[in-house]
């Protein structure tokens, strides 16, 4: 796909360093998220706030849920679309091609992510990253070709025995290709038609298992019928090309995150059909309760599942051995890959904001797009913030039992907020910044953004030494004393990645990366005290 060239490159260092700053920001506030996974299950991730908490650990745990959680891996994300975009227009620039070598790089994160969750954390979220990357690519730089191939592979070879496990590829490939077609189509009608029927066609199907009360979830087939019918819709309308990744993205994200809400919102507040309708005749009645049996036949098949995996993990993490726990991560990673479809769908979403966010040139230029970074900052953190808040009220906590008591509802609110409240986050940091004050201090995130992904596993590494039964044994921690464990290693880790880059180009783990995506080997220490290193995405 053409694309046009950034509106400005220069000066790259500060455009670089800006990037640094908000992944070091943003690796902050995932150390504080992911530090509760080290002492709870991470099956039971989403289901907010446990029970039993009270004074000040309640008072923090509730802080992070909705001020930390959801927002900062979004960040991230965001990050991640923008390292996109920059790579693609190096590659540009100077005349090289991009997709073999941002093929390696994705390679690469996703062995070092499947060793990640392996060898070290479940949660994991360099696997989600490096499947996202995948259909990034494919929607923006594959031939129309190789994405008809894909897609026809994935729908066929699924079928085939032995092969059913590839099923899982079918929902980003589909979605890649159409985000494809959005970006490219040149004529006006063919996105539109392509979409509007596929989306209608999808809603049918999810009415149809709905109606016939089968005990499927149809919340993701209806997320994206709904998508695919307001990707057409939307298409419809003209708009500046620069215009479309932001808007695509925006549809993807807020669109699937706000389905999940209705269909939580209409689970949790409508009234149960058999109390309305009453027993008309014995057929009708019989006929209600059996439908409604097979209805909850799902949500308590996987309500059993997760509670299994949640005493599982509980029980090897805090009396088993390494390999014990070695050996659960690995039965668990199929079906983690499985996991991944969803989760890709959004992230591709998010991505493409980030893309937006280069080739606009409101990182490039940055100091001419304060306005913007003001109304970001002042809008999106309220609302984004107020949406958690908002769902708050109805629950903060899943419940035990099938009925999640509108834990669901109040989640999808949450997840809902964590865009624009991401958003208004990097807006502010853009604004410290290019502030004169003490507020331009954030700058020394810089290097520990810089050694984001090393700084990251570290985390990881330091965490499952201390908490979990074949290190120190800590399991269990207050979560006061969690948040400040994580505050204190980031302290730590920012002097530290201040010291490294003093005396070495590249991270450890970021030097690996880059050999094995350039398949070069770099020079790793500065070739002289005076030498100022340059960041790299």
């Amino acid at each position: 796909m053409t694309s046009p060239p950034l509106p400005s490159l220069s000066p790259a260092t500060d455009r670089l360093d800006a990037l640094d700053v908000l992944r070091g920001f943003a690796l902050i506030g995932i150390c504080i998220a992911n530090v509760e996974f080290f002492n709870r299950p991470v099956v039971e991730s989403g289901q907010g706030i446990p029970a039993g908490l009270h004074g000040l650990d309640l008072l923090v745990a509730f802080l992070v849920a909705y001020l930390v959680s959801g927002k900062f891996w979004t960040i991230f994300s965001l990050l991640f679309g923008m390292g996109f975009a920059l790579m693609l227009e190096r590659a540009r620039v100077a005349g090289r091609q991009f997709a073999p070598i941002y093929g390696r790089r994705v390679a690469v994160l996703l062995a070092i992510g499947l060793l990640h969750h392996t060898l070290l954390w479940s949660g994991d979220i360099l696997i989600s990253y490096a499947v996202g990357a995948l259909a990034l690519m494919l929607a923006l730089l594959a031939p129309a070709r190789v994405l008809v191939t894909a897609f026809i592979a994935c729908a066929v070879l699924p079928q085939m025995p032995g092969l059913g496990w590839l099923g899982w590829l079918l929902a980003p490939i589909l979605l890649a290709a159409l985000v494809a077609l959005y970006l490219r189509a040149r004529q006006a009608w063919l996105f539109p038609l392509l979409t509007i029927g596929a989306g209608v066609l999808m809603l049918l199907a999810a009415l149809g298992a709905a109606w016939g009360s089968k005990g499927d979830d149809t919340t993701m087939l209806t997320a994206m019928g709904a998508i695919f019918t307001g990707l057409g819709l939307l298409a419809c309308r003209r708009r500046p090309s620069e215009q479309k990744p932001l808007r695509i993205g925006l549809q993807i994200v807020l669109l699937t995150y706000s389905l999940i809400a209705v269909e939580a919102g209409v689970r949790h507040f409508a009234p149960d059909v058999s109390q309305v309708t009453g027993s008309s005749s014995a057929s009708s009645s019989a006929s209600t309760d059996d439908a409604d049996a097979r209805a909850n036949d799902g949500r308590v098949l996987r309500y059993r599942d997760q509670v299994a995996r949640s005493t599982e993990e509980r029980a090897v993490l805090t009396q088993g051995s390494y390999r014990d726990a070695v050996t659960m991560r690995f039965r668990q990673l199929a079906e983690r890959l499985r996991d991944e479809v969803g989760f890709a769908v959004l992230l591709v979403g998010v991505f493409l904001i980030g893309v937006w966010f280069v080739r606009s040139g409101v990182i490039a230029r940055a100091a001419d797009h304060k306005p913007l970074y003001r109304r970001l900052a002042i809008v999106g953190i309220p609302l984004g913030i107020g949406l958690g808040l908002l769902g708050s009220l109805i629950a903060t906590g899943r419940p035990l039992g099938v009925d999640d008591g509108g834990h669901d509802l109040a989640y999808a609110l949450l997840s809902l907020g964590s865009l624009p409240a991401a958003l208004g986050y990097i807006a502010a940091v853009m604004l410290m910044l290019h502030s004169r004050g003490a507020l331009a201090r954030i700058r020394l995130l810089g290097p520990f953004g810089r050694m984001a992904l090393s700084n990251y596993l570290m985390q990881s590494l330091v965490f499952s030494l201390l908490f979990y039964a074949h290190g120190m044994g800590l399991w269990g921690m207050g979560r006061t004393a969690q948040v400040g464990i994580a505050l204190g290693l980031c302290t730590l880790q920012i002097g530290l990645s201040h010291w490294w880059l003093t005396r070495f180009q590249y991270g450890p783990v970021e030097w690996v990366w880059r050999a094995l995506t350039y398949l070069t080997w770099p020079p790793m220490r500065m070739k002289s005290r005076g030498l100022k290193s340059r960041g790299q995405v």
